[in-house]
């Protein structure tokens, strides 16, 4: 009878702490990213994604108007948190930016130490004509941030991006 009693107990004990686990709301990771961009953040586990659509941008594929999101047209960056105090970090993202929003973004971003990977077109025949520019870097979450933030309001159309 002793040894049934002690293995309900740890029966009893293996199910009651994976239900604490499963409870437990995750941790809001994403506290500088939502206060500099809002409402425009998802996150998933110590991942956060900032999404703002191009909607001021009206662009043609092939001569016919298509939406925004068929497109790609956004401003998007994801940042993942890397230590446990979120002080450390990474970031990647992709921007779609007309022909004269290119080098103030290249700019804001080089300040803040954020690599360029890429500068190129998806598409053919569009008008007009956008390009993406995709960055990457590591370091602390709170700077780079701020950097990807100073380069969205160097895209001259942000007081419309949604």
């Amino acid at each position: 009878m002793r040894i049934v009693s002690m293995i309900w107990m740890m029966v009893l004990a293996a199910a009651a702490a994976p239900a604490g686990a499963v409870s437990a709301k995750p941790a809001d990771v994403c506290k500088i990213e939502k206060s500099l961009f809002k409402s425009n953040v998802q996150q998933e586990g110590n991942v956060c994604n900032v999404h703002l659509k191009r909607s001021d941008l009206n662009v043609s594929l092939m001569g016919r108007h298509l939406s925004p999101e068929l497109m790609d047209l956004a401003l998007s960056a994801t940042f993942e948190h890397t230590d446990p105090q979120g002080a450390k970090g990474a970031v990647t993202g992709e921007f779609a930016l007309l022909e004269d929003e290119v080098n103030p973004v290249i700019d804001a971003l080089r300040k803040g130490k954020i690599n360029i990977s890429a500068v190129h077109n998806h598409w053919m025949q569009q008008e007009p004509e956008v390009l993406y520019l995709h960055f990457q870097a590591e370091g602390d979450l709170a700077s780079l941030s701020h950097t990807v933030h100073h380069a969205m309001e160097a895209v001259k159309h942000q007081g419309t991006v949604h």
